[in-house]
């Protein structure tokens, strides 16, 4: 068996525990109140777990790199769908040459290392092996390394979705080859998810509901119970004997971050409740993924964390789109505030390895979170309000912090972006939405030669941006794509940015700017007969009219703005 890992019974019946409730029960409630329950079925069917394994092993070839891969103990599906799927999944992937497979999984290996190491194939696991023991997830990595072939993604797609509907919602299965599937069509969703920001939340909210039921986001109760998930004959390996107890096997610890990570996001981008937040036990897991790492990024995983976790503090401490929140404090409270969250996250970098920061993921993590702090400067400002010394150095640095996200981007080579997941475009996005806004107050209030540099630099920028995503969508070879509707939406930024500023120049050098077409007229504002610009700055960043013009958000999400 390779790393990904072997089969052992699902840890309780849906079915029964369906037909004796109302209602499904909460992870806590079913391991206070069904504790001995689900030990017992896991002793009936131990047996007939541990026959399937010798079966398996015994009709496999050993290898190496199967033999040491599999002492990482995870979770693992259920038996009843061991001998069924292999064939549904074999018959798919007859379309796919062998070849093929073997040059996806190594786009994938690479895209999954230096954007999203939640979910990691290593380098000697043979196809064969990935697609028997991990049927789904090896689907997911398919659909997320076709994306040049529109046609394949497609069918791929279907298949996946009609696959996760039979497993989860009509079987109740739940495993550790459905969490990583969802990870990985997750991360890269944006290739094939329509719209995205709609399918971004609900894949969210799925991945945060499966990791919680499996129970990976909280230690193993005792070495028995842990035994008894992870599988009794898995041999773990010498290293990981003392702590065997404590932490799940490398998979489950990676699935349980990345369930994180995902969460977070959507507290991040979405300004949606936190699903699955911050505790002592994730720092654990990333913290022993780094003492003793299978692969490089298991080392950065710890550091990715600890961003996650200010984040969530800057949003408690403002409650993001909150005008009551925001209300109750003065610009020198909130001053004080964004220092000391600068001090925490100015501390995490300089507490970093040398070299790490250089990785990119790990800059613009940093620079990100710098300006999500201080995006609280932008609210309850009128246009032609004067802001005070405190909310234009608050504005200000979160104009900087964002130019210098924009600069690490700009730095990144094409091929890099190509493999960047749905949570580098949405806060690539968010990061251009911040930098706009921001030079629009400061430039609209202090008319000077940085002012002209700033906004000049900006417009440069956009449209380099603007570039790049019309050549992935030329790449993607369809008629519409993600990329080309963010092309759009940044273009319009910039006709937006411009005319904002062209309104703030003395009347003289106004006049001559004063054709200049606006594309970015609403229904909202040619109802009302009032200027956008006029009124846009008394609303919330994340409401829907301080936005307008930008993007239209998306149908089903209340307000939550497209990707």
């Amino acid at each position: 068996m390779c790393e990904i890992g072997k089969r052992m019974p699902s840890s309780r019946s849906q079915a029964e525990e369906a037909e004796s409730s109302p209602y499904v029960r909460g992870r806590v409630e079913q391991l206070e109140s069904s504790y001995s329950e689900i030990l017992s079925l896991l002793r009936d069917r131990k047996s007939l777990s541990e026959a399937n394994d010798t079966s398996a092993m015994s009709n496999s070839t050993p290898s190496n790199t199967c033999s040491q891969l599999s002492q990482s103990p995870d979770l693992v599906s259920p038996p009843g769908f061991h001998s069924s799927q292999p064939e549904a999944a074999s018959n798919y992937l007859l379309e796919i040459p062998p070849e093929e497979c073997q040059n996806l999984i190594n786009d994938y290996r690479r895209m999954s290392s230096h954007n999203f190491p939640y979910v990691i194939i290593s380098e000697a696991c043979p196809v064969a092996s990935l697609i028997e023991e991990r049927p789904m997830l090896a689907q997911a990595v398919f659909i997320t390394t076709t994306w040049r072939t529109p046609a394949r993604q497609s069918a791929l797609k279907d298949k996946f979705l009609k696959d996760l509907g039979e497993r989860y919602f009509n079987k109740s299965e739940r495993s550790l080859d459905l969490l990583q599937a969802l990870i990985v069509y997750f991360g890269w969703c944006h290739w094939h998810a329509h719209p995205v920001a709609t399918q971004v939340y609900r894949l969210a909210s799925l991945v945060v509901a499966l990791a919680v039921e499996l129970g990976i986001d909280q230690k193993p109760m005792n070495v028995t119970q842990h035994d008894m998930i992870v599988g009794s004959n898995t041999v773990l390996a010498q290293t990981h004997e003392a702590v065997s107890s404590k932490f799940w096997g490398y998979e489950a610890r990676r699935a349980y971050i990345g369930a994180y990570t995902i969460s977070t996001f959507g507290l991040f981008m979405f300004r949606k409740p936190c699903m699955l937040t911050y505790t002592q036990y994730l720092e654990d897991c990333a913290s022993s993924l780094a003492a003793d790492p299978q692969h490089s990024s298991d080392t950065t995983l710890i550091h990715m964390i600890r961003t996650l976790r200010i984040a969530e503090e800057v949003t408690y401490s403002f409650d993001h789109g909150s005008k009551e929140k925001v209300g109750e404090l003065s610009d020198e409270k909130i001053q004080i505030l964004v220092r000391a969250l600068s001090r925490q996250v100015d501390e995490w970098k300089v507490s970093l390895p040398p070299g790490v920061f250089n990785i990119g993921r790990i800059k613009r993590s940093y620079y990100s979170v710098r300006a999500y702090m201080r995006e609280v400067g932008l609210y309850g400002l009128l246009q032609g309000q004067a802001p005070s010394v405190a909310r234009v150095s608050i504005i200000y640095d979160c104009f900087n912090s964002t130019m210098k996200y924009l600069s690490s981007v700009l730095e990144c080579p094409m091929d890099e972006m190509a493999d960047w997941t749905a949570l580098d475009w949405r806060s690539l996005n968010f990061i251009i939405m911040l930098s706009t806004k921001s030079s629009i107050i400061l430039d609209s209030a202090y008319v000077s030669t940085e002012a002209s540099q700033r906004a000049a630099w900006l417009g440069k920028c956009l449209d380099t941006l603007c570039l790049r995503a019309q050549e992935l969508h030329r790449l993607k070879t369809e008629s519409s794509s993600y990329f080309q509707k963010i092309s759009t939406e940044w273009a319009n930024m910039k006709v937006y940015h411009q005319n904002c500023l062209q309104r703030s120049l003395p009347s003289s050098t106004a006049a001559n700017g004063a054709q200049m077409p606006t594309q970015l007229a609403t229904q909202e504002h040619q109802t009302c007969n009032v200027p956008y610009v006029d009124n846009a700055f008394d609303l919330d960043p994340f409401n829907q009219l301080f936005w307008a013009g930008f993007a239209d958000s998306e149908p089903g999400l209340g307000g939550v703005f497209p990707m």
